[in-house]
């Protein structure tokens, strides 16, 4: 079968959307599939290209038995709404002008965000035929509305007319959680055409204990508190780093490691704070080490975002067997899914005191935070990539 997967991220990118597409694409690859990824080049989480990408167009290479197609796009230094939409349009108007130039595929997988690829996906099959899978990572106008980062109605009400399109043309139309998926049928989308399909893990490798903090000078004691992974308007963690402010524990240390949008201002907000360090996207073996020492894993959303999409974070966290601080409302899917599975706590992103009260309990309580690491490893359980996709290739009739 012919397959394209038409996305915005994709290796080398290690954080987001881009593991999660590669894991769909080797996987299909695997079983026969001729499968190719329509992506741009390399740029997230630091919105930053890489210097060797500065300039070019298109490239063309072949990553693990996928095929990779390459696209300019334009990738704002500040992103803002208008920035943003420019960078996402600017992705969608070149990679159809490299898809309209392939043999028509089978089942063309769009990955949203961007939205719009999903309004072009079906423009692209009006004229030539053939259907389109639109698997949605987050609710995009859901959020950037929820999270103030688009207020004009003009462009709220375009933003609701690009998603009823994109919608009404998909044959199939997936998302991350059950919580979305609730949303889109009070949307009027078809029951028939809604498929599940969440994000997966795989195993977690196990490395020497204490190598991360040897390298980093933390002494044996300390309970680190580790954020990994992007450092966006989304994510919420200036109420982490305000809450930092009211931990008197001394063995207490905060490590935020990451690129994106907000990282100047997250930095600024903690210049003074002797107990919150910085650090760059981990390569794999780093990735592991910092997990393997970590005495508790943070998960952050900003308040009003936790029905437009699911952090795919909380499942590394598990598989690593590591309890959870969720910080984010109390009605989103992320807390639903810590609570009834008692893999951590949840705290409102707006109470400051209180998360730093239940990470001062949290660090003198080990056999709580033993029982929920061992809660956390049986959720990441339920989630290897092996079986998701199974089930995503049946569904989508690759696999028959």
């Amino acid at each position: 079968m012919r397959i394209v997967v038409w996305g915005i991220n994709y290796a080398p990118e290690r954080t987001g959307i881009a593991p999660c597409n590669v894991a769909t694409c080797e996987f299909l690859a695997g079983k026969g599939c001729d499968v190719t990824m329509l992506t741009t080049f390399s740029y997230y989480p630091a919105w930053k290209k890489r210097a060797a990408d500065r300039g070019r167009i298109f490239q063309s290479e072949i990553m693990h038995g996928v095929r990779v197609l390459r696209c300019w796009h334009y990738v704002p230094a500040r992103p803002s709404a208008v920035r943003r939409i420019l960078h996402e349009l600017s992705f969608a108007v070149y990679s159809v002008a490299r898809l309209i130039f392939l043999q028509r595929p089978d089942v063309i997988i769009v990955v949203s965000p961007p939205l719009l690829v999903g309004a072009f996906a079906r423009l692209y099959c009006r004229v030539n035929g053939g259907r389109y899978w639109l698997h949605l990572q987050d609710l995009q106008p859901d959020a950037a509305i929820n999270l103030g980062m688009v207020k004009s109605p003009l462009l709220i009400r375009a933003f609701k007319a690009l998603e009823s399109f994109a919608y009404r043309g998909a044959w199939r139309i997936s998302s991350i959680s059950a919580g979305m998926l609730d949303i889109l049928r009070k949307r009027g989308a078809e029951g028939s055409k809604l498929r599940y399909f969440p994000n997966g893990t795989e195993p977690f490798l196990e490395v020497p204990k204490g190598r991360f903090r040897f390298v980093n000078r933390f002494d044996p004691e300390k309970f680190l508190v580790i954020y990994s992974g992007n450092l966006g308007v989304k994510q919420g963690l200036q109420h982490l780093i305000e809450a930092m402010r009211s931990v008197r524990n001394s063995a207490i240390e905060l490590v935020i490691c990451g690129e994106g949008a907000e990282k100047n201002r997250l930095l600024e907000s903690a210049a003074g704070l002797q107990n919150v360090w910085f650090k760059g996207v981990q390569d794999p073996v780093d990735y592991n080490s910092m997990l393997m020492d970590a005495n508790l894993m943070v998960v952050s959303l900003a308040p009003g975002s936790g029905t437009s999409f699911f952090p795919s974070k909380l499942l590394s966290a598990c598989a690593a067997g590591k309890p959870v601080l969720a910080i984010c409302d109390g009605d989103s899917e992320l807390a639903s899914v810590v609570r009834s599975n008692q893999c951590g706590v949840v705290v409102h992103p707006f109470d400051p005191e209180a998360i730093a009260q239940s990470v001062e309990e949290l660090a003198t309580d080990a056999e709580r935070t033993m029982k929920m690491g061992a809660a956390a490893r049986q959720v990441a359980a339920r989630f290897a990539w092996s079986a998701i996709l199974e089930q995503f290739a049946r569904d989508a009739e690759i696999l028959q």
